[in-house]
């Protein structure tokens, strides 16, 4: 008889059978609730999938998954986790172009580098240059180098290289610009032929094998090349800026998602608050027809909880359908070239972090369930005389 009773209450208090004034009031909550949640998980879906994208564009540009630092000819050891081992060599030094001069790294590697995987990070401005009829080296530029520098494709630049302690350019020609989508990494990253860093930079250039390994694999790969007693460091340890940089943005968004969370978790209590308000005539009849505190509690109670359980799986939906739709709209914004976007990664694939979500998620309904049940004491102090009405 209780368990009926309460379902019949807890059904009129959803609006089921109800007046449309009460439908409303129940769906409006939803649409609130489920319009947080959705920017809560979208929020940090973007996030964490752009920290990703910066990372790949790390690993596969910048230097490897990992790096073995070993002498050419080293055997690196043949695993199924490995896809691809290249052996480069990267020194820094300066470019010259007839108006202006940068810093750069310069990275030397063999044609076979650029797999499809690298291929898939970058995007090429021209088609390659023909340059037979020339003894100069070629020199792949990023888009923002040679926009600094005031170069184009088929202008001639100059490496400054030390020989005998003694300074002496270089000519090189401009073959190629690439355009990774991060500026940050474009600013001062030039690829040249192997051969060319041998040459000019033989005692000078770090030489090392750069591996990309399987998603996932770096760590169980890293402790079996370990084992073989070569010399390896990951990508994070090689940029351990970026890395940091990274990490912190995700766990500084994802604090900020909590606190929001837990606000909106207090907003929850709000409408427990309400619906008592508003019922504490019928509350009081309840209890002279001798229903208890806790019955009436329980029927509130699941009653805020299910529109805030509904509103979440509505959210999370909303949120990560929106997420898994933001290619379009990425290319849109990279076609633009927004100056204020333009050291925010826009291609990246987006991926969605259960663990932050179900995080967040967790915390809201922790929060809600507490502050509901804070709230709903109130029950006990209401009067059996608010159910009499007094003309």
């Amino acid at each position: 008889m209780r368990s009926k009773l309460a379902l019949m209450l807890i059904g009129r208090k959803l609006g089921i059978k109800s007046s449309p004034a009460a439908k409303r009031r129940i769906l409006f909550n939803i649409l609130l609730i489920s319009v947080v949640v959705a920017a809560l998980v979208f929020a940090q879906l973007f996030v964490v999938s752009m920290s990703r994208g910066i990372a790949n564009k790390y690993a596969l540009l910048g230097n490897g998954h990992l790096q073995v630092h070993e002498k050419a000819g080293t055997p690196i050891p043949d695993l199924k986790q490995i896809v691809d081992v290249q052996l480069v060599a990267q020194t820094y030094s300066l470019l010259y172009s007839p108006s202006k001069n940068l810093m750069v790294r310069l990275k030397g590697v063999e044609r076979s580098y650029f797999n499809s995987q690298r291929l898939g990070e970058l995007t090429f401005l021209d088609t390659p240059l023909d340059t037979k009829g020339s003894s100069l080296p070629q020199i792949l530029l990023s888009k923002s180098i040679a926009s600094k520098l005031e170069v184009g494709q088929g202008d001639k630049v100059a490496l400054m290289m030390i020989s005998n302690n003694s300074l002496r350019p270089q000519l090189c020609i401009v073959g190629n610009l690439y355009d990774s989508g991060y500026k940050e990494l474009d600013e001062n990253l030039i690829f040249c032929d192997f051969s060319l860093m041998d040459k000019l930079f033989s005692s000078k250039a770090d030489t090392y094998y750069e591996l990309l390994v399987a998603d996932n694999e770096a760590d169980e790969v890293r402790s079996i090349l370990e084992r073989e007693g070569l010399s390896v460091t990951s990508w994070e340890e090689e940029n351990y800026a970026v890395a940091s940089n990274l990490e912190t943005s995700r766990q500084a968004v994802l604090g900020v998602m909590i606190v929001v969370a837990i606000l909106c978790g207090y907003f929850i209590s709000e409408l427990s608050r309400e619906l008592i308000e508003d019922d504490k005539r019928r509350i009081a009849l309840l209890k002279l027809l001798g229903s208890g505190n806790s019955l009436i509690r329980g029927v509130y109670f699941s009653t805020v909880m299910l529109v805030t359980l509904t509103s979440i799986v509505l959210g999370t939906a909303s949120g990560i359908l929106l997420g898994l739709n933001l290619g379009s709209m990425l290319s849109f914004l990279a076609a633009k070239s927004i100056p204020a976007l333009a050291f925010y990664l826009l291609d990246f694939q987006v991926m969605v972090p259960f663990l932050d979500i179900a995080i967040i998620l967790f915390v809201l309904i922790l929060v809600s369930s507490l502050s509901v049940l804070w709230s709903l004491r109130r029950v006990r102090n209401i009067p059996l005389l608010s159910s009499t009405r007094f003309d």
